[in-house]
């Protein structure tokens, strides 16, 4: 901050669970009042710059899950970020591309000492290069399956209807 005669740097301790827009007001650290009043108050506009994993929804965090389908169809124990740490989730057998999965607690602070959530939200990736073995066993599960997302009805995409 510059004022006509003095510079002045502050250290302010941003609150836990602040959020986009709100405003944080120092108290007289502003310029100084007229005929002796108090200082003015200097107000702090929050702008949050986006996070490279995690997007804010009011208290919780929704990030992508990146899992293979063979993760998803078998189920898999997934190590997954938080804000605070590591935790392990468990990928049940069958879980769906879409899907959130939610790990209570871990979101961002809320009032009286709670957290939000964080929402794992499936997003199976497939892979884009296969070797030749790959090739193989993708081949022998094309020939054995009887499984058929265009014609097998599901909870998410009940089987389609013709188009007229």
């Amino acid at each position: 901050m510059r004022d006509a005669d003095s510079e002045k740097h502050i250290e302010v301790k941003i609150p836990a669970g602040i959020r986009q827009g709100q405003k944080i007001r120092l108290r007289g650290m502003g310029g100084k009042g007229r005929n002796g009043g108090r200082n003015g108050d200097i107000y702090l506009h929050v702008e949050l710059l986006p996070h490279p994993l995690f997007k804010p929804v009011a208290d919780d965090l929704y990030f992508e899950l990146a899992v293979t389908p063979w993760e998803a169809v078998l189920g898999a124990e997934i190590e997954i970020p938080t804000l605070q740490d590591s935790v392990m989730l468990t990928l049940a057998p069958g879980t769906r591309n879409g899907q959130k999965l939610r790990i209570k607690g871990k979101g961002l602070p809320a009032a009286h000492q709670q957290r939000g959530d964080l929402y794992a939200v499936v997003h199976m990736e497939t892979p884009s290069v296969i070797t030749a073995q790959d090739r193989i066993h993708y081949q022998a599960l094309a020939d054995s399956s009887t499984f058929n997302p265009r014609t097998t009805p599901t909870k998410e995409a009940p089987r389609a209807q013709p188009l007229h």
